[in-house]
């Protein structure tokens, strides 16, 4: 029997929500696979994912038991289950550039004193740290990597701050014997991919693509914080993981916050190009979707795969889940050869 999976978080927000309401969702619906890219992975079912340590910076989260939190204010994602009380109190981790005046319209600070990270990943015996903070903190995500890799515990990079592709990041995780997965995990199904897939699939078919386009928007906290320079790594992350493949095309990526729409994702997407003859092709694609479930369809796989690792003494960072999970990992592949490989990684 395999052990359970002893996570940490990085940021309670809304992805964070969905996934440890996720969580309990399929540990009490243990015959249900839908929505998910894999019930089992490597002896792992989801049910054995178990959140033991939380960290935040917010006054309504820091100190409330972690199934409390993740419902607090600004969250506002979907419910898709109660959640049983969980004894793990969020904890307040170090600000650094986790925070601006521009999170302060709805993010307040705790006047709570940090913890010392390292001491509580290894109090708690944590195996994989998750970092799900704001976009732009770039600081804050390398001193938690950091901290995680030199305890020994290995990382899953959700956001974009591109430390896959730092060779002393790498460095530090294979002297620790441990792994990586990054960077910015890319939507189960979310604009990424839709678009990434439709233009790979009007270049196999002959089919020139002149320009293209897709905006998101959505009313979450993390479109909020898109809206200033913060969001410029993300912009970057989701057009590498467009045009992974098609790097020749014209393409505009951009996202807008709408409050009412809390997080409802929209995405909108627009191809312009031509056919045999030159004939004209346009398309126009719409998508909608809650915003965190789609990290969690995705977290859920990565966390697995550092455990795979972890069992097989696979180091340092791992090629195939990140071509997979990440919309910016140090190699891109298509969709299909990196869904072969990282299957075949499983299957270890």
């Amino acid at each position: 029997m395999k052990k359970k999976i002893k996570v940490a978080i990085v940021g309670i927000g809304n992805c964070a929500s969905n996934l440890i309401q996720g969580i309990d969702y399929y540990k009490n619906n243990s015959d249900l696979d839908i929505g998910l890219m894999h019930r089992e992975v490597g002896g792992y079912d989801i049910g054995d994912i178990e959140i033991v340590v939380a960290f935040d910076i917010d006054e309504h989260k820091v100190g409330k038991d972690l199934s409390e939190a993740i419902f607090a204010e600004p969250n506002c994602t979907k419910k898709i289950c109660s959640v049983s009380y969980k004894g793990v109190k969020v904890k307040k981790g170090p600000v650094l550039d986790g925070w601006n005046k521009h999170l302060g319209k709805f993010v307040k600070l705790s006047n709570e004193q940090p913890v010392n990270v390292k001491v509580e990943l290894i109090r708690s015996e944590v195996d994989v740290l998750v970092v799900l903070l704001p976009s732009g903190s770039n600081d804050a995500c390398r001193f938690y990597v950091e901290e995680a890799l030199k305890a020994g515990i290995s990382v899953v990079n959700g956001i974009p701050v591109f430390l896959s592709q730092d060779p002393n990041i790498i460095e530090l995780a294979e002297k620790n014997k441990v792994a990586i997965i990054g960077d910015d995990f890319k939507s189960q199904i979310g604009g990424t991919i839709f678009h990434h897939t439709l233009l790979n699939l009007l270049k196999i078919r002959g089919v020139q693509v002149n320009n293209s386009h897709h905006i998101n928007y959505a009313g979450n906290m993390d479109f909020w914080n898109l809206m200033t320079p913060r969001g410029d790594d993300k912009h970057k992350s989701k057009a590498n993981g467009v045009k992974s493949g098609s790097e020749e095309i014209d393409l505009s990526v951009n996202v807008t916050y709408l409050e009412n729409q809390k997080d409802n994702k929209t995405c909108r997407i627009y191809i312009e190009g031509q056919n045999f003859g030159g004939c004209p092709v346009t398309i126009e694609g719409k998508l909608t979707v809650v915003d965190s479930a789609n990290s969690s369809g995705v977290l859920v796989d990565a966390i697995r795969c550092l455990m795979v690792a972890k069992d097989n003494s696979i180091y340092g960072y791992l090629e195939e889940p990140s071509a997979y999970y990440m919309k910016s990992p140090k190699v891109q592949m298509l969709e299909d050869i990196a869904y072969a490989k990282v299957c075949e990684f499983m299957d270890m």
